[in-house]
Order: structure tokens, then sequence, then C-alpha cells
């Protein structure tokens, strides 16, 4: 019989809890971290505290040796040792202190995501106006009709996705283009596009229409089997490029992927992440070196954007 005492310990990130454990007639307590051994597994490694729960000051002393103790040897295809096991320590954190991914959302995380996810592609709206469309539903005074609708659908775009458990297909992107686009311009909804188009800004030459439903499919079965290969952020940033890359849509591609991305993150206990328009310029350059067959740059730019999200650093 063993009972967890959630315990946050933030130099950094150290994520480790308190393990009670029954043994005849007394209690023992253990130390615990989780570290990752495989995209998929981990194992526990334990430090015997004895029958009370050491002081606070003794504890720190223990926590430095489990960590030294809990070094991964698991290291991705474009994170480093050290990247990967602060990303795991975020996502034992979300496992240990929340009941799902979704609960460990800050309240006003849907407003951030849908100013930063539409700002990046020239919506209007500021923040401010953003809060107010999704709280109240009403335009803000001089505020153009399609940034209103655009806020509208991104809320219901994300509890669309939020609630979906089924497989990674054409039904379900075809759903989220449609979310993020309905009662808009968009020539097409809901459907991969009939005609060309041009990515500006990129040199990158999305393919001809025709090839569109075979490369989507060859992505759909991509993912069935890398998702047992590479770590979750890794997953999820080769999915987003991949699929920014094919433009499978008239509108709403950049949305549809960073939607789509964090849908992955969720399905692995990791929280979601807001790429913020300020960081718009860098996250276009990241895209541009996908385009060219090195994953790297956008993979641990999104690691450095979760991590800088989601922890805290305490001054020393």
């Amino acid at each position: 019989m063993s009972t967890i005492f959630k315990y946050l310990n933030v130099v950094d990130i150290y994520m480790s809890f308190i393990e009670k454990q029954r043994h005849g007639k007394h209690y023992y307590y253990y130390l615990v971290k989780n570290v990752r051994i495989s995209p998929k597994k981990a194992k526990k490694v334990r430090i015997f505290l004895g029958r009370e729960v050491p002081k606070h000051e003794e504890l720190q002393k223990y926590f430095l040796e489990i960590e030294k103790k809990a070094v991964s040897e698991y290291g991705g295809k474009w994170l480093s040792k050290e990247l990967i096991e602060r990303l795991e320590d975020l996502r034992a954190s979300v496992v240990v202190f929340h009941k799902t991914p979704g609960d460990a959302l800050p309240k006003d995380f849907l407003v951030r995501y849908t100013y930063n996810t539409n700002a990046i592609e020239g919506n209007r709206l500021t923040l401010r106006q953003t809060a107010l469309v999704l709280s109240d539903k009403i335009a803000p005074e001089g505020a153009r009709t399609n940034d209103v609708i655009e806020a509208l659908n991104s809320l219901d775009a994300w509890e669309s996705v939020k609630k979906y458990k089924g497989k990674l297909n054409k039904k379900f992107v075809c759903k989220i283009q449609y979310e993020i686009t309905k009662n808009t311009t968009c020539r097409i909804q809901g459907d991969y596009r009939n005609s060309g188009v041009r990515i500006v800004g990129s040199e990158h030459i999305p393919p001809k229409p025709s090839e569109v439903p075979a490369l989507m499919q060859k992505l759909f079965e991509e993912y069935n089997e890398l998702k047992k290969e590479l770590h979750p952020i890794e997953l999820a940033t080769l999915i987003h490029n991949k699929l920014v890359k094919i433009h499978p849509f008239t509108d709403g591609n950049g949305r549809t992927s960073r939607l789509l991305m964090n849908w992955i993150l969720q399905r692995n206990r990791f929280p979601a992440v807001i790429i913020e328009v300020t960081n718009k310029e860098r996250y276009y350059s990241c895209i541009e070196h996908a385009d060219s067959g090195d994953q790297k740059y956008f993979t641990v730019f999104l690691a450095g954007q979760m991590l800088g999200q989601y922890t805290i650093v305490l001054p020393t």
C-alpha cells in the first residue's frame, strides 16, 4: 500500500514527489522521481527518507541527491538529454498535480492563445479586445467583422480539438480547419484546396493541389509510425512542420497546425503551448529551416517556449 504526496521543488524545475508506503505496522517515506528511458516508458528512482518526512532544509539535500541519481540516458532525435529531462519534469508535474493537462492551463490561457495564434496571421484584435469578444461575445467598436469571427472560431476549434480522442486522419484535420474558417471569407472550408497557393514571405512553394491528398495520407501514416519512436515534443513539431509545408488548405494552415500540435502535446500529458506573436519572426525562421529538412530549430524553440511558460526559476 502506498500513498503519493504531491511535492514540487522549484530550482530551475525538479519534479519529485514523496511516496508513503506501509510495511507491517509502520509507514515509511521515499522521495521518488520518474526517469524517462524511452518515448513511452519511464522508471522510478527512489531514495529512502525514513519513518518521518525530513524538515525542509534536510529535504533539499535529498532533492539534490535524487537529481544526481536520476540521470536519464534517453536522448531524443533533436532534443538533448538535458532538455528532455527538464521537459519530463514538467510532464511529471502535470501528471502528479493535475487530472489532465488541461487542468494545468492558466485561466486566461484561451484568451492569450486565441490572440497570439490569430495575430500571427494578421488578425488586428488587441489582447484586450480578444478577451471582450470571448467573454461577452460583443464586437469591439471599429473591429473588422472577420477578426471577431476568427476569435470566436478559435474558441470553438479549441473545444472541438480538446474533446477529440480518435485517430489523426483527414476528417479530423479538415474539421479543425472548418472550425477555424467557418463564416469567414475562406473559399474552401473543411476540405483540401483545389488550387495552387503561395506563402507570403517564404521561398517555399507548396505542392500542387492534386498532390495534397496523397501527401496528407502519408503524413497520417508517419504519425502512427513515429509516435512510438519520437519524444512527444519532437513528434508535435514534426507534424506541425509537415502540415505547414504541404499547406493543404486555402486558408487556416498555420492555425490548424498549431492546434494539431497542441492536440498531440496534450494527448501525451504535456500542457498546451502558445507561440507568441512577439516571436513571429523566429517562428517563421524555424519553419523555413524545417522546409529545408532541418527539424531541430523548431523542436528546440517549442521546448523553450513550453518551459518558459510553465516553469519558474527562483533566484539563487
